[in-house]
């Protein structure tokens, strides 16, 4: 008995140290389940040598909102207009939050009313009820922000992006923003029957925040002619304020994974990675590189 009691008491001691040091997965915050965030939120975590745990949101906002409370939760996607709103309120914020990655991935800014539609042009939009997305969507904040720089007086609706198309074919809405990088997986699952079409977005005030872009026609099934829009920078960023040693050394594997793999990932994950580029200019906010002091 005193034999069989020793073995276990030397087993329990060999397994202490794994279950202790076990390593807790790193929590990734993505976006609308079948969103843009989501499938590059679940390439990033099929290609990490480490455990990921991809979590769904309603959102940027969302996403800023949780990032900054005591949790466990370090690293979300983000729109870059989010960011730089919230920067407005708390300045030393670039402290706090940095690029993870080097990863601008072009939000395109959708904006859809239903086929034959007098709504064709941004200025359509005035006095009509228009979907502007929840409040914790970045698809909120880039709508507002649209809605203040031309002053284009329409009824704002907040409703979630994933509700907004519904809402659309019932009459409920004119139109409505959805922002997502290029295929959007919600629009792109539609048949070509689909009674909706995308209107073009163009303003002199919206050229010094957001970039011009082009949906060409066919991007969408049920979408044959190419409209005007304007995209959102979207980044990786991860909470550097109080990061311990551990989780640094965590973030810095999951930065060179990301590395290491972005060629599997631009061959066979979502086609938005192949837009990804490493330098913009019109990105004023710090970075966080692996092994880089962290404040």
């Amino acid at each position: 008995m005193k034999d069989i009691s020793f073995k276990r008491l030397i087993i329990a001691f060999l397994l202490f140290p794994a279950l202790v040091f076990a390593q807790e997965p790193i929590k990734l915050l993505s976006g609308l389940e079948n969103g843009t965030y989501y499938h590059l939120a679940m390439d990033i975590a099929s290609n990490s040598s480490q455990p990921v745990e991809v979590l769904v949101s309603g959102g940027s906002v969302e996403n800023f909102n949780q990032l900054m409370e005591e949790n466990d939760i370090n690293i979300a996607f983000m729109q870059y207009d989010v960011l730089m709103t919230n920067k407005l309120i708390n300045s030393k914020l670039p402290n706090e939050v940095r690029v993870m990655f080097p990863l601008f991935l072009d939000e395109e800014i959708h904006l859809v009313s239903k086929k034959g539609s007098k709504i064709t042009k941004l200025k359509h939009l005035a006095g009509k009820k228009v979907g502007i997305g929840s409040i914790g969507q970045g698809a909120h904040v880039t709508a507002v922000n649209i809605k203040n720089k031309t002053g284009i007086d329409w009824q704002d609706v907040e409703i979630n992006s994933n509700e907004a198309l519904q809402a659309l074919l019932a009459g409920e809405i004119d139109a409505y923003f959805y922002v997502g990088g290029l295929p959007v997986k919600s629009l792109e699952i539609l048949p070509d029957t689909t009674q909706i079409q995308l209107v073009s977005i163009k303003h002199k005030s919206l050229k010094d925040t957001y970039k011009s872009k082009t949906i060409d026609g066919g991007t969408y099934k049920w979408q044959s002619k190419k409209v005007s829009t304007y995209a959102v920078p979207t980044l990786i960023v991860v909470k550097v304020k109080n990061m311990t040693p551990e989780l640094e050394k965590q973030v810095n594997k999951l930065l060179e994974d990301i590395n290491t793999n972005l060629p599997k990932m631009q061959k066979s994950g979502h086609p938005k990675w192949n837009s990804v580029y490493y330098q913009n200019q019109e990105i004023d906010w710090p970075y966080y590189y692996a092994k880089a002091k962290v404040d």
